[in-house]
């Protein structure tokens, strides 16, 4: 199922809730998308890092040589 289809059943099952429902569901939403790019976040800074520390490890043992 395409990210649209999935967008789409998201919006049909809210518009049948009630103002509160609604508002406790988008919440919801939000909070598991924040989560989401926070762990991307998190793993991009992890990469960066063990690349950099690949490249000073690459320096120093160029310049041990």
């Amino acid at each position: 199922m395409s990210i649209s289809e999935l967008k789409i059943q998201i919006l049909e099952s809210v518009g049948g809730l009630n103002h509160l429902q609604s508002e406790e569901v988008l919440n919801y939403i939000n909070r598991v998308q924040r989560s989401r790019q926070d762990q991307e976040d998190y793993l991009n800074f992890k990469r960066r890092a063990m690349e950099e520390i690949q490249v000073a490890i690459d320096d120093n043992s160029s310049q041990a040589a």
